[in-house]
């Protein structure tokens, strides 16, 4: 029986559905490119349910609302000092929400007469939890923003002073790894597109760069190429 049996299967392979595979191989190769594709798309899919809204109420909570009715809380840390939270965005996937970690500064650590809050962290959260936690030690994110539908993350950092400075981050937040770091220099004046929403206007121009880099002079000075 169990020769008969594999007699059956070797008989079967031979069968005319098999050579009209072998006759139109792109066949074969197009199925599994759908099947690939659709696999794909299923592994980068976020689970959960879709975020409806996100906000900071009046008492300084995060408020994270999901399409199932449920309303995630998320309070603030006691490094914070009073400090809230700032910038709230849902991202292009719907499931993903960011938002700035901000920390009271008093006056003798804000050099001032009175005490101000700063962006010390950027949290990301996905269905159910905080995921990524990018801190900013010694430096503040003046902003941020979302890249990639919710992939990335990029943000503008600057002294808690508020002097001018262009420096800017870019992120992968399912990994945390940095992916590229920009700041102005004299001899790579080129800002990467993902950093350019983060600055818009506020780079110096041409007449004003000697003024960051001495050593430059004002005639050889170039437009900021964008």
């Amino acid at each position: 029986m169990e020769k008969r049996s594999h007699e059956g299967l070797l008989n079967h392979s031979h069968s005319p559905a098999i050579p009209e595979m072998r006759y139109y191989p792109h066949k074969r190769k197009m199925i599994a490119a759908l099947c690939l594709g659709a696999s794909c798309s299923m592994a980068m899919a976020l689970p959960g349910p879709a975020v409806t809204k996100a906000y900071a109420d009046s008492k300084g909570l995060v408020h994270i609302v999901t399409d199932n009715g449920r309303d995630h809380t998320i309070r603030p840390k006691k490094w914070q000092a009073g400090g809230g939270f700032g910038t709230i965005v849902i991202a292009p996937d719907g499931k993903t929400v960011g938002w700035l970690t901000e920390a009271m500064l008093t006056p003798f650590q804000g050099n001032t007469r009175y005490s101000y809050a700063v962006a010390l962290e950027l949290d990301i959260w996905r269905p159910g939890r905080v995921i990524r936690r990018f801190p900013t030690p010694a430096l503040t994110i003046q902003n941020w923003i979302f890249l990639k539908d919710g992939n990335e993350v990029a943000f503008h950092i600057v002294p808690p002073h508020g002097q001018e400075f262009y420096n800017c981050i870019l992120f992968d937040v399912s990994t945390g790894k940095e992916l590229a770091h920009w700041g102005l220099d004299r001899k790579d004046y080129v800002v990467p597109d993902w950093a350019k929403p983060l600055l818009g206007d506020s780079l110096p121009g041409p007449s004003e760069i000697h003024y960051w880099f001495p050593d430059e002079p004002a005639s050889e000075a170039t437009q900021p190429k964008q």
